[in-house]
């Protein structure tokens, strides 16, 4: 079964509560978003962990430095998943992967700056990280696309793979054809008309796609 992941990433930590309450109840991990975090910090973390004490936090960090320290403070937040970029020293990388396993936790790689995919799915599995970012990103014009980065990476790793980025009701049965690990989503559901029966939505199709 491909894991379905919500983002909230807004400011208002009270207001990301509120639609949380509404919707997780159909994700298996729930985000605290990068634009959360840069507001609230760790609090953020703490917060959803007390008010979701039996689902998994990623914390959508991005981290390029640092690692050990930040790893740190959102393991003990409560965090079960962290993000280091791929883009940054390999060095980084595995003091990354060092810390969240010694925390029992997962560190996943985001490729949203990685040079050269296929590469950085490649020397993923030596660095030790247990988890890949895959962004279907912004700036791609076709939804179609997502097929060519997919097997960029699919084909140079065997470790799970979360799409995001540009995934929506109208597409997510293609993405999740591709059986990703999981499937991360944020506006389509946080700004949805209404959240809950968005996020509803999101569960029933991934829950026909097995």
């Amino acid at each position: 079964m491909i894991k379905l992941h919500f983002t909230y990433n807004i400011g208002d930590l009270a207001q990301a509560i509120k639609l949380a309450e509404q919707t997780a109840d159909s994700a298996d991990i729930i985000g605290v978003g990068s634009l959360l975090l840069f507001k609230e910090g760790v609090q953020a973390v703490k917060a959803f962990k007390h008010a979701f004490p039996n689902k998994q936090i990623f914390a959508e960090t991005k981290m390029v430095d640092k690692t050990e320290e930040a790893i740190t403070m959102m393991a003990q937040a409560g965090a079960s998943y962290v993000s280091v970029l791929a883009g940054t020293f390999n060095t980084s990388i595995k003091k990354a992967v060092a810390t969240a396993h010694r925390f029992e936790i997962k560190l996943a790689l985001d490729l949203l700056d990685a040079p050269c995919l296929g590469q950085a799915a490649m020397d993923a599995t030596n660095l030790g990280v247990d988890m890949l970012i895959l962004h279907h990103a912004p700036h791609m014009e076709d939804s179609s696309d997502i097929d060519s980065i997919w097997h960029n990476v699919r084909d140079n790793t065997n470790l799970p793979i979360f799409i995001t980025g540009k995934v929506d009701l109208s597409n997510v049965e293609q993405v999740a054809s591709l059986k990703p690990q999981g499937i991360m989503i944020g506006s389509p559901v946080t700004r949805a008309e209404s959240p809950l029966k968005a996020a509803q939505d999101f569960r029933a199709l991934l829950s026909s796609n097995k």
